[in-house]
């Protein structure tokens, strides 16, 4: 009895077991020993990206050319102005008074100078008449002597009042500059965006200029960008380029790169060099300062076929010419030989070679899913 119930069990597992291969064998039949993407329709983009800034292509910082209280401001932030627009006030009391005492000086030495050249005159006529009474022996020499001193002293004193009155003339002229200074007008047209003073300041130029407020032309921005050594030698002036604001990254605002400065910066021991290139801002949308992506579009291609970049071995990725494999219905495969075109860094074009819905042999993988060895059931 026990000898049919260990046969009976026996046959039993027996059953079990070729049935598990027979299900398993079924299952792994219709699991394909091949990956493989296929051939799909996109647009293309091979960029360059870097982070940029946003900067009035024309502007002017307006500086007080003299020291003095700032008596008025007649504009502020975000005003428009126009060329020749007062924009402020100097108090001018102190320097008015400079203007009066150089005219007041001057009329002293004019005064002085005229005396002067009345005894130049006189001192002339005695120096001529002793001259001429000393050559017929009427006059002696110490008085001609006496004669031609008092005249080459008068020269003297004229010269002196002369160039006297010429140091006032010129001191006149700068204390007068310095008064216009008290009256600040715009030197261009624009916005005002940046204010840098406030009424009743007092400022000194002694140092250095100090700088009221900026004025900026918004009708075109420039754009400065950071890009780095690495990516620097793939951009050259003229290529197209885009980029969008951080309040809207799904609009992108297009241009043409300008100029690659030699400048940089060193952050955290990468070298960034600055690039950049103007943008037309008619409606007002771009603002000084504002943050910006930029992309620089090496090449470009709209609905082209392509294929993921995983599908092209890693030592064939720049090469234009290449064999792929093509998965066949059946298990089968064919080989191609395929023209790639622009590359980014997730796909690929296909100018030639394939066709829409083809399917390829990943490059990266082979056969999937095959059973571990020694894992079959245990009894």
């Amino acid at each position: 009895m026990k000898k049919k119930t260990f046969v009976v069990l026996l046959a039993i597992c027996l059953a079990g077991t070729g049935a598990y291969f027979a299900f398993f064998n079924q299952a792994n039949a219709k699991i394909p020993q091949q990956s493989g993407v296929t051939v799909q329709r996109m647009s293309l983009e091979d960029v360059v990206t870097s982070l940029g800034k946003l900067e009035p292509a024309t502007y002017v910082d307006v500086g007080a050319q003299t020291s003095g209280q700032l008596m008025t401001l007649h504009v502020e932030l975000g005003d428009t102005v126009q060329k020749g627009d007062l924009l402020a006030e100097i108090d001018p009391r102190s320097h008015k008074a400079k203007v009066e005492a150089d005219r007041a000086t001057i009329a002293n030495l004019e005064a002085t100078l005229a005396e002067r050249r009345a005894n130049l005159v006189q001192a002339e006529r005695n120096y001529k008449r002793d001259k001429t009474l000393r050559k017929q022996n009427a006059a002696s020499e110490l008085d001609f002597q006496n004669s031609e001193t008092s005249y080459l002293v008068a020269q003297a004193q004229v010269a002196a009042v002369e160039a006297q009155l010429q140091q006032a003339r010129a001191n006149l002229e700068s204390n007068e500059l310095n008064l216009s200074y008290t009256m600040i007008y715009a030197p261009m047209s624009g916005t005002v965006v940046s204010l840098e003073v406030k009424e009743g300041q007092t400022l000194n130029n002694n140092q250095q200029t100090p700088t009221l407020m900026r004025i900026a032309e918004l009708e075109v921005m420039t754009v400065w960008a950071s890009v780095s050594e690495a990516d620097i030698n793939k951009l050259t002036p003229g290529m197209p380029v885009y980029f969008t604001t951080i309040g809207d990254t799904e609009t992108r605002y297009y241009s043409t790169l300008q100029k690659i400065h030699p400048s940089y910066t060193e952050e955290n021991d990468v070298i960034l060099y600055d690039v950049v290139f103007d943008v037309e801002n008619p409606n007002g949308v771009f603002l000084p300062a504002m943050n910006i992506q930029v992309f620089f579009v090496r090449a470009q291609a709209e609905n082209v076929l392509a294929l993921p970049i995983e599908a092209v071995p890693s030592n064939n990725r720049s090469a234009g010419h290449l064999t792929l494999n093509v998965l066949l219905p059946g298990g089968k495969e064919e080989t191609r030989n395929v023209t790639l075109g622009v590359r980014t860094r997730t796909a690929v074009e296909i100018k030639n070679g394939l066709n829409e819905g083809d399917i390829v042999k990943s490059a990266a993988t082979g056969p999937r899913n095959a059973m571990p060895r020694n894992m079959g059931p245990r009894l």
